[in-house]
């Protein structure tokens, strides 16, 4: 298929890509209100059920990179067309579990088709949209993480007083069942490309040890900060496996990444941006529900109803953000959200037991904003400053560095909440306010910084950068 074919079905890729995105994003919402549910039902503590949760994730973050490389050499038909099939196996396999142990498995199988989305999803987004529509297009994906965030709560709580959660899992496996149509479709007569180059088995091993040792380090990560039992293995095993993996990347052939992609100034300023970002807004939200339900005396029906504030906003705000960006470009829109998140921040930090709901709604919506600005710009000069077939491995770079951006921030607040001894006289109350507002002055740092280091990007793309017939349909298929 020629390069203008392929932009011409151009949503039809976005149907394919978005579907993916949605269905990952939604079903997370929803399981977070089903796991009391799911608690009670199995007869599970809270800290075992919530690996229903954690066993997706660290799935996720450990495969999606090695996915991003595999993707790259067997195109995006395979990824989508597997993906999906994984996630209605694994869909049914949690639907029919009557345990915690059927139920991990299928949330793992799952995940193998999560990762494989996760991995190419802006790529291809990339690759079918035209440079002048790039940030409109990577917009419409960020607004479909919203959607699915914003209606899972309150989809969740429905199905929840009419049927038993397994209806959840139904769900997800109609869902995917349209999305393999849809991808055999879509994708019908599109020959997969196959590099001859394999995946370095050992390579990819090491970085899925990496990561995946990383993330369950933040998780244990005690208010001591020292590296000491559990923290201290997970550690030391990520770091021998980083400089396993850094060892085999060094080696031409047997590079599972390629370390040019980092040598690219717009595509280090982006991946650093979203790090902080991501860092910042899991960090300083992660008590905001504390502080609704503990504090305010808010029923969790209200809460979350002001935590839909944030992916509202962020749908209204992304696309409007990746449009313009396709015509002034990325420095001004990446700056200028980042500034409008830190203050948002700050408004946040300044929050007190008495805070009016009018001032939450503000400081959450300045928040919303901000991110929503940032994000599809900066997104867009990420995929965008790379060769084509660098697109599914910078995809799945993105993906990375949100979770474990998310990862991070979730670790270093709920850390420094725990360790800080602040206003010993003070009523609890007080005390929780004086703890939260030093967490969010942290978090507001990293927003800050990611506008200092946004200053230095270029405004646009260099020429080089423009996809080549050959290339694009090499990309596609």
């Amino acid at each position: 298929m020629q390069p203008d074919q392929i932009q011409k079905h151009r949503y039809r890729f976005l149907a394919i890509a978005s579907m993916g995105t949605f269905i990952g994003t939604l079903e997370g919402s929803i399981l977070n209100v089903a796991l009391p549910t799911m608690a009670a039902e199995l007869n599970v503590a809270i800290d075992v059920i919530a690996w229903v949760v954690l066993a997706y994730q660290l799935t996720v973050v450990s495969l999606v990179m090695v996915f991003g490389a595999w993707a790259g050499r067997k195109g995006y038909p395979f990824a989508y067309k597997f993906g999906f099939i994984f996630l209605v196996i694994g869909s049914i396999l949690c639907a029919v579990s009557t345990s915690m142990g059927p139920l991990l498995v299928g949330r793992v199988v799952q995940a193998l088709g999560g990762a494989m989305f996760q991995a190419v999803g802006m790529g291809l987004i990339t690759t079918a949209f035209p440079a002048s529509e790039r940030g409109k297009g990577i917009g419409l994906m960020a607004m479909m993480v919203a959607v699915g965030l914003m209606i899972g709560p309150p989809l969740g709580g429905f199905m929840l007083t009419a049927w038993p959660w397994q209806v959840i899992f139904y769900l997800s496996s109609a869902v995917a069942i349209v999305g393999t149509v849809m991808a055999y479709s879509f994708f019908h007569g599109f020959k997969s490309t196959i590099s001859d180059k394999k995946i370095n088995i050992s390579g990819a091993v090491a970085l899925s040890i990496c990561l995946l040792s990383g993330m369950l380090a933040m998780t244990v990560l005690d208010s001591r900060m020292k590296v000491e039992g559990p923290f201290g293995l997970l550690l030391l095993s990520s770091l021998i496996a980083l400089a396993v993996f850094i060892w085999r990347e060094s080696k031409p052939g047997t590079a599972l990444i390629g370390g040019d992609i980092f040598r690219n100034s717009q595509f280090r300023i982006s991946v650093a941006g979203m790090f902080l970002t991501f860092s910042a807004l899991s960090g300083a939200l992660i008590l905001v529900p504390f502080y609704l339900q503990d504090m305010r005396g808010y029923e969790p029906q209200t809460v979350g109803l002001f935590l839909i504030i944030l992916p509202i906003t962020m749908m209204l705000i992304a696309p409007l953000s990746g449009r313009i960006s396709d015509k002034i470009g990325f420095k001004a829109l990446t700056v200028g959200g980042a500034l409008i998140f830190a203050v948002g921040l700050y408004l946040l930090s300044a929050l007190k037991a008495d805070s009016s709901n009018g001032y939450m709604v503000f400081g959450l919506t300045t928040v919303g904003i901000g991110v929503g600005i940032f994000n599809s710009p900066n997104t867009s000069a990420m995929m965008g400053s790379v060769k084509p077939q660098q697109r599914p491995i910078a995809s799945s770079i993105n993906s990375s560095t949100r979770n474990i951006g998310m990862a991070f921030g979730v670790a270093v607040a709920t850390t420094l909440f725990e360790a800080l001894t602040v206003g010993g006289q003070l009523p609890e109350g007080e005390q929780f306010v004086l703890k939260y507002r030093y967490v969010t002055y942290v978090c507001l740092s990293f927003a800050l910084l990611a506008a200092l280091i946004s200053g230095f990007r270029k405004n646009r793309l260099e020429d080089s950068s423009a996809l080549t017939q050959d290339s694009v349909s090499e990309q596609i298929g």
